[in-house]
């Protein structure tokens, strides 16, 4: 005798929506933000520390004089232009987590013209560095890209890998050929 088993619906379910009202789409943007810094003050809480005192140094760290914000500013965005390019990949499902070893391969590039040609006129040179970055990072962005065209490859897995030789790279041209 075969015994019949009832379908459940989820406790959640999770579907792609068409649209989102602005609003809407802001409320839930706001009860992310405060639900992550909730749950960040219950895990302070639970290691014994003032989550209200550490929040208050971490804006003060980011935001607490001209020197902090230039910081913040420094680091910030490098990340976002980042995430704009990235953002293009995710909307054509291809998971590129690769932008670290793309930002340091666009560094290097721009780092061999500020290395050896820093007698040319500065403009000139902070144009074709600029212009170095974009390539080197875009090549570096392409290897993953080719190979999952013609091997179709795991590009989340190459692009993770990839950030790690990026970094040996790095570490080789520094230690070596670019060392003086």
């Amino acid at each position: 005798m075969k015994q019949r088993t009832e379908h459940k619906e989820p406790f959640v379910r999770m579907v792609k929506r068409a649209a989102i009202a602005p609003g809407k789409a802001w409320a839930i943007r706001g009860a992310a933000l405060v639900g992550a810094l909730l749950m960040g003050a219950l895990l302070l809480l639970i290691l014994g520390h003032n989550p209200l005192g550490i929040y208050g140094e971490m804006a003060r760290g980011a935001f607490g004089g001209a020197m902090f914000l230039k910081e913040t500013a420094r680091t910030a965005v490098p990340l976002l232009i980042s995430a704009i390019g990235i953002a293009f990949a995710f909307k054509m499902q291809f998971w590129n987590i690769g932008a670290e070893g793309q930002i340091i391969m666009g560094a290097t590039f721009a780092t061999y013209f500020a290395l050896f040609h820093s007698d040319w006129n500065h403009w000139v040179l902070l144009l074709v560095m600029f212009l170095a970055g974009i390539l080197g990072g875009g090549l570096w962005g392409l290897i993953p890209a080719v190979l999952k065209t013609r091997f179709d490859t795991n590009e989340t897995l190459l692009t993770l890998m990839l950030n790690y030789i990026a970094l040996h790279i790095v570490s080789y041209l520094r230690d070596g050929p670019w060392k003086d």
